[in-house]
C-alpha cells in the first residue's frame, strides 16, 4: 500500500458557502490509545474530515496527532483537515458555551473548529463548577438527582443557539449546527437563528432513512452518525438486499450502506479503529448504485434505531 493516498475530495456545500468532506472518520467509542493511530492512517488514506466530541473523552489523545501532524511534523496543512466537534449537554448556558469550546480547542490543540455542533437538544445542569470539567466522571458528565433522575438545566434552546452565533463572530468557529434534533426544534430554531444550522447530525441508515427529516431541512444538510448500524443482530449490514448488492458490485455490505447515504447527499462519519476497516470505508468512490436501488434501500421493511435516548436516559425524545 502507498504510504500516502491522494485526498478524498468529494464534497458538500453547507449554507453558509463552506464545504465539508462527504466521507469522515467519526470517534464515537474509539478508545484511547487507538484513535489516534485511526486518526493518522485515515489522513494517510485520502480523509480529510474528523468527527470529535467532549463526551467521547478522547479529544486530548487526537489533540496530540493533531498537534504532530500540523505542527511538529506539518504533514497536513490544519486548514485541508476539516474537524467537527459538540457542545456537551451540561454546557448549554450562555455563560458556558465559550467555556465549553474553549476547552474543546485547548484538548485538540486548534485555534478554531470548522464545525461546532449542539451535541443533544437537550440541557442538563450545569457541573463545571471549579474548572473541573472532566466529563469521564459520571456525576459531572450525567448530574442526577437523589432519585437518580437527570437534573434538567432549564435552559431553551434560543439562549444555547445565540451563544454558539456568538462563537462564529469570535472566530472561534467557521461553522455551527446541531445534532440529534427532530424537525419541529429545527423549525424552532429557524424561527429566531441570524447564523443558520449549517447540519443536523442524525443517525441515518437503510433502517432508519430519515427521508422526512432530509426532506424538511431544505439547506440544511444531514451527516449521517451509525451509517451502518451497530454490531448488532438488527443491522442493515446483515440485510439480504444489502448482501445481494454487495455481491453484484464487489464490494462489502458496509460500503453498499455507505455509498447509499452519500449518493443521497449525505455526509457519513463511519468510525473504526481497525486499519483495514478504514481504507474500505474509502473505497466507495467507483461505483454507483442506480436510482432503482437506491430507492429499494430507501424502502426497506425494517425501521430500527440503534441510538435511542429513550433507552439510556429515559427521554422519549423521537416518538
Amino acid at each position: 500500500m502507498p504510504s500516502e493516498q491522494q485526498p478524498l475530495t468529494q464534497s458538500v456545500t453547507l449554507n453558509n458557502g463552506t464545504t465539508m468532506p462527504i466521507l469522515g472518520l467519526g470517534t464515537w467509542l474509539s478508545e484511547k490509545g487507538e484513535v489516534a493511530k485511526a486518526i493518522e492512517i485515515a489522513l494517510e488514506n485520502g480523509y480529510r474530515h474528523v468527527d470529535c466530541a467532549a463526551i467521547y473523552n478522547n479529544q486530548e489523545e487526537i489533540g496530540e496527532v493533531f498537534n504532530r501532524l500540523f505542527n511538529q511534523e506539518k504533514k497536513y496543512k490544519r486548514e485541508e483537515v476539516y474537524v467537527t466537534s459538540k457542545l456537551w449537554n451540561t454546557f448549554h448556558s450562555k455563560e458556558n458555551v465559550r467555556e465549553a469550546c474553549v476547552k474543546v480547542l485547548k484538548d485538540l490543540k486548534l485555534e478554531y473548529l470548522d464545525l461546532f455542533l449542539i451535541h443533544w437538544p437537550l440541557s442538563w445542569e450545569y457541573t463545571g463548577s471549579g474548572g473541573d470539567y472532566n466529563l469521564e466522571k459520571p456525576e459531572l458528565a450525567f448530574p442526577k438527582d437523589e432519585n437518580g433522575k437527570l437534573k434538567g438545566g432549564k435552559v431553551p434552546m434560543i439562549e444555547t443557539w445565540q451563544a454558539m452565533e456568538k462563537l462564529v463572530e469570535e472566530g472561534l468557529v467557521k461553522s455551527i449546527g446541531v445534532s440529534n434534533c427532530n424537525m419541529q426544534i429545527i423549525l424552532d430554531i429557524l424561527t429566531y437563528a441570524k447564523i443558520k444550522p449549517v447540519c443536523n447530525q442524525v443517525e441515518c441508515h437503510p433502517y432508519l432513512n430519515q427521508n422526512g427529516l432530509i426532506q424538511g431541512q431544505g439547506d440544511i444538510v444531514t451527516v449521517a452518525y451509525s451509517p451502518l448500524g451497530h454490531v448488532h443482530e438488527n443491522s442493515p449490514i446483515n440485510d439480504e438486499r444489502v448482501k445481494q448488492l454487495a455481491q453484484k458490485y464487489n464490494k462489502t455490505p458496509a460500503q453498499i450502506l455507505l455509498k447509499w447515504n452519500i449518493q443521497r447527499n449525505v455526509v457519513v462519519i463511519p468510525k473504526s479503529v481497525k486499519e483495514e476497516r478504514i481504507i474500505e470505508n474509502s473505497k466507495i468512490f467507483d461505483f454507483n448504485l442506480t436510482n432503482e436501488e437506491l430507492e429499494e434501500l430507501n424502502n426497506l421493511p425494517k425501521v430500527f434505531r440503534f441510538c435511542d435516548p429513550k433507552n439510556f436516559w429515559n427521554i422519549n425524545l423521537f416518538d
